[in-house]
């Protein structure tokens, strides 16, 4: 696999998905309860202040076909387009629910769409799809690219991430590119995305759709030359998740690009000025990081990879500490994405992020804060 900068984060999620499409990853023994099922790349779950539980999905392409960038060979190739990505609530009732359509791109095996849901002053804002150069400079596709809020089944254009990226150019690397990812809502009432492509974060103020870059992340040591990076050996860092601490200090936690080395992905903290540190190193494949009502990080892990490709069953949700050691609270899950937690501290993890269809699930993991910890695992690469 050679090195790249990160066309769209879902096209590293589904290395897996051709030799799993048939009959679908080996599901291990969970020990929380399916809450949803049925889902088709299950990327961002989100706790609203009612107590409703939101899953964003990625979708299956669709039926009207596009011309798009496949992430593996970087060529531009026909693919299919359709609303198919979905916004799903499960009420505090334990009732289920499609809210939203939107949309999504499918490119070979590659699929993405939906990619993270926050709320902020009782609305619903999603990050959605991805742009590159080789498109062109328009997008083309409704919502992609994009900051969306959702109101009533409605969807409506809140920031055009694909614009920023072509003016600002955040990482400065010859890739043109935008896959605005995680998503929250700020102290400062802005939302805050994680772009995975653009390596930044970029608030979005909510009423206008201003764009500010507040953050970008140095390219850390790679095993390939990199085309984007003057062929120099680094791989990218990919952006995931934003979330504050107490005292509203930002922190970030990166994916790393491949071939994910277990242990080079890692959180950190961004200072009011934008200059980023090192919080808490040696992780791998960071997806998702949220503040537990406890006081501590917990991120989600997707799961390692080796020389063979994807080690099954591999993720992890994992407690990362006020001195920014780790551990972890819960192994052997398949393909995690996404976790959100309650005030009360349970926990809401999407599993099977991947582009298999119906295969995707969230597992509810009451008093995940509580659980205790166990060493990080230790595996060669």
């Amino acid at each position: 696999m050679r090195n790249r900068a990160l066309p769209a984060l879902i096209s590293l999620l589904c290395l897996a998905a051709p030799a799993l499409a048939q009959d679908g990853p080996p599901l291990p023994e969970l020990t929380g309860e399916i809450v949803i099922e049925g889902l088709n790349g299950p990327q961002g779950v989100v706790v609203a202040a009612d107590g409703s539980v939101y899953v964003i999905d990625s979708g299956l392409g669709g039926d009207e076909t596009t011309d798009f960038v496949n992430p593996e060979t970087f060529e531009v190739e026909e693919g299919t387009f359709g609303d198919t990505a979905r916004v799903v609530r499960l009420s505090p009732e334990g009732e289920i629910e499609e809210v939203a359509t939107l949309p999504s791109v499918l490119v070979g095996t590659d699929a993405g769409g939906g990619a993270r849901i926050t709320e902020l002053d009782g609305v619903l804002y999603a990050t959605v799809g991805a742009w590159q150069g080789a498109l062109g400079d328009e997008v083309t596709i409704d919502h992609f690219s994009a900051v969306v809020a959702i109101s009533e089944g409605d969807v409506e254009n809140v920031a055009d991430l694909w614009a920023h990226e072509l003016a600002n150019n955040p990482d400065g690397t010859t890739n043109y590119e935008s896959h605005p990812y995680g998503i929250t809502a700020g102290p400062d009432g802005r939302l805050y995305v994680a772009d995975a492509a653009a390596n930044a974060v970029i608030a979005v103020d909510p009423a206008s759709g201003e764009m500010t870059t507040v953050a970008v992340f140095d390219a850390l040591p790679g095993v390939f030359p990199n085309p984007f990076r003057d062929n120099q050996l680094l791989t990218d860092p990919v952006p995931t998740a934003v979330a504050f601490d107490a005292e509203g200090t930002m922190y970030v936690s990166l994916l790393s690009g491949a071939p994910f080395i277990p242990g080079s992905a890692k959180v950190m903290q961004v200072a009011d000025d934008g200059a980023v540190s090192d919080f808490a190193p040696g992780l791998t494949m960071l997806t998702d990081l949220q503040m537990g009502p406890d006081g501590n990080f917990y991120a989600v892990s997707f799961g390692m990879f080796t020389q063979e490709g994807p080690v099954f069953n591999s993720g992890a949700v994992i407690r990362i500490l006020g001195d920014g050691t780790a551990e972890v609270v819960i192994n052997g899950l398949p393909f995690a994405t996404g976790l959100a937690i309650d005030p009360e501290g349970n926990g809401y993890v999407a599993i099977n992020g991947v582009a298999i269809p119906n295969a995707g699930m969230v597992v509810y993991y009451a008093g995940l804060t509580d659980m205790a910890g166990e060493p990080l695992p230790q595996m060669d690469s």
